[in-house]
């Protein structure tokens, strides 16, 4: 099931995104560095299809603002997917009424920030038992090159910590991958917990 949701009239103001840049320019270098005899149409630096798991948090506006810049010079494709988790006590294709509608009214937010930036995105809704598992093999299937994913801030026992999902798609993902984390505020992770927008964080 992917049902994708439409654009909402949302207007989204311009925010200061060099820390975004400078994370797309770092990811670029890093991948030169390591892959030098790869040419300028392979890698991070000119990818053909982006993929951007999101869950709704802040972490995830700023992947798909990272997505469409990287995105830009190749003119690649990027398809933004979010998954609704479905309970092993109901069928694989329950309807999930009231979800459902979260996820199309979030993935229009994706759309908003994107058309901020002249971008197009392509968004999709995935019903699975886990979303690590279901993102990694919907980016296959897509044949995404590169996947954008936003970190929120998530403590575990007082220090930042990958959730279950992120940590799956640091495992298996077939694709390279550039890791976008909010940063820390000023007095440690701890206070950064609202920047989780609910469990299991990427």
């Amino acid at each position: 099931m992917a049902p994708a949701a439409g654009p909402l009239p949302r207007g989204e103001r311009k925010r200061d995104t060099d820390a975004v840049a400078t994370i797309c320019w770092m990811a670029s270098r890093f991948f030169w560095a390591k892959h030098p005899d790869q040419g300028p149409s392979e890698g991070i630096l000119r990818p053909r299809r982006i993929a951007v798991p999101v869950r709704g948090g802040e972490a995830d506006k700023e992947a798909v603002r990272a997505a469409c810049r990287l995105a830009r010079p190749a003119k690649a494709e990027i398809l933004v997917m979010t998954v609704l988790e479905v309970a092993r006590s109901l069928p694989l294709s329950a309807s999930l009424g009231d979800e459902l509608a979260r996820a199309e009214e979030m993935l229009g937010e994706m759309e908003s920030v994107a058309e901020v930036l002249d971008t197009k995105i392509q968004t999709t809704i995935l019903q699975a038992r886990e979303a690590g598992p279901a993102v990694v093999d919907e980016a296959r299937r897509w044949e995404a090159d590169l996947m954008v994913v936003g970190l929120g801030i998530k403590p575990r026992f007082g220090e930042f910590a990958l959730g279950r999902t992120g940590s799956e798609l640091l495992r298996h993902a077939h694709c390279r991958l550039v890791l976008i984390r909010q940063a820390m505020p000023p007095s440690g992770p701890d206070a950064g917990a609202s920047g989780s927008p609910g469990p299991d964080l990427l």
